[in-house]
């Protein structure tokens, strides 16, 4: 092949990775015949397939119906002592319920399971969740197919709750129940946050019950998920209480549990209590990272403590923290607010200086803050900065912008400005919004 000869003309010799490289190509096309001479070659000169070289074939060829073939290269890998791995077994499954192989299918993921392996079902992908029930239904449907055990239920309710499907998950528990399978710690987790999660407080405790009557001990994993949840549902009280509860038990608490249960104490107001918390990091072994540090400084400065504030953000370098996008945001946004222009300027300028570009509520903040001065030399040359920058306007800083206009004397050329804007749609959230 010419590309080969031209490798090696300039002293490359194609490996395994050059060779799968050009047989999954073929093999995408359809050319499976030319994809296998390429892979005769390959062995021809020694070079020894891998799990990718057969999940190339394998996938494509499973997906296609060719079932002889895929047989042979699913024996011929075996025989060559390459291990089956996640993909090649989810590559399976896929091709065998698109053409309605379903049996087989079962006795795939029979199986995978009593090898240690999981279907490939990651969040967001419904199509993986649908097969996923669909294989249930085969599996539910004539309980002398496969006995199904909690390991199995496990993965079923863990992927059905991600896709948040309370109804497919509540099927999914019913059954295990009327089986007489008792579930485990993993299962009431993944059922308490999914509760969770929608706003089912009353089912989530439920399931909490449930567990503490089988005689589960809670873990890490549950005081989580509860904290999480109940700060979700503006349970504060509960949340507080379960973090007690779990410090009591001897369980420590995560980075993620703190950070949750103080950003959630300082939308609530209480400031002093969500510094106690982060002071109760610095005595233990749990190290604030920068969610931490942002949310204490973002609430003191609300509450005009420049000095704290200062300090903390000493305390963060000293960490070896460093700023990010929305450490950045917060600094503008509250230094504006209390009339710290000099001290916001300067904030964004370290922000561009660190390689952060600022976002649209970055500018909004520094312009309501040069509005309420009067400034119109400043408001002028953010505006232009912005232009420079091609920042999107978005409803929130085109309002602001407005309100300014205002303040700038006839002489300044506003439309001239504002046509050098993107006019593109705001893509996304801002950092802070």
């Amino acid at each position: 092949m010419g590309l080969f000869e031209e490798l090696k003309q300039k002293g490359l010799e194609a490996d395994v990775v050059v060779y799968n490289t050009i047989i999954s190509t073929f093999c995408d096309k359809g050319s499976f015949d030319r994809g296998k001479e390429i892979f005769d070659e390959m062995l021809k000169k020694g070079i020894p397939p891998n799990v990718v070289t057969y999940n190339c074939f394998i996938n494509n060829l499973s997906k296609m119906g060719k079932w002889k073939e895929t047989t042979a290269m699913l024996n011929d890998m075996i025989e060559y002592g390459v291990r089956p791995d996640v993909v090649t077994y989810t590559g399976l499954l896929d091709g065998l319920f698109k053409n309605g192989r379903d049996s087989k299918a079962m006795e795939l993921f029979s199986l995978m399971l009593s090898r240690g392996e999981e279907p490939n079902t990651g969040k967001g992908k419904q199509p993986e969740v649908d097969k996923a029930m669909k294989l249930f239904s085969v599996i539910s449907n004539d309980e002398n197919l496969l006995e199904l055990d909690v390991i199995t239920y496990n993965i079923l309710i863990n992927g059905l709750c991600k896709e948040v499907n309370l109804d497919k998950v509540m099927d999914i528990y019913n059954t295990m129940v009327e089986r007489g399978v008792a579930g485990n710690l993993s299962t009431y987790n993944s059922l308490i946050d999914a509760c969770l999660q929608e706003g089912f407080v009353g089912k989530a405790i439920k399931f909490l019950r449930h567990a503490l009557n089988l005689g589960l001990v809670l873990n890490k994993i549950t005081y989580g998920v509860l904290i999480n949840g109940f700060c979700k549902t503006h349970m504060l009280r509960f949340a507080k209480g379960l973090f007690s509860q779990m410090r009591a038990a001897g369980v420590s608490p995560t980075v993620i549990d703190y950070n949750v249960l103080m950003v959630s104490l300082c939308k609530e107001g209480s400031l002093e209590q969500a510094r106690m918390l982060f002071e109760e990091m610095g005595r233990t072994n749990c190290v604030p990272n920068l969610v931490s540090f942002n949310t204490i400084i973002d609430e003191t400065l609300k509450v005009g403590d420049v000095v704290s504030a200062q300090d903390l953000l000493q305390d963060m370098f000293k960490m070896d923290l460093t700023p990010d996008a929305i450490t950045f945001s917060i600094l503008v946004s509250q230094f504006s607010k209390l009339g710290l222009l000099d001290e916001a300027k300067m904030v964004l300028k370290n922000m561009i200086a660190c390689g952060v570009e600022p976002d649209a509520f970055v500018f909004d903040s520094l312009l309501r803050g040069y509005c309420l001065k009067g400034d119109t030399e400043e408001i002028v040359n953010l505006l232009h900065q912005m232009a420079d920058k091609s920042v999107v306007l978005d409803s929130e800083i085109t309002s602001t912008i407005l309100e300014c206009l205002s303040e700038i004397s006839d002489d300044v050329d506003v439309m001239k400005i504002l046509l050098t804007f993107s006019q593109e749609t705001s893509k996304g959230a801002s950092y802070m919004r």
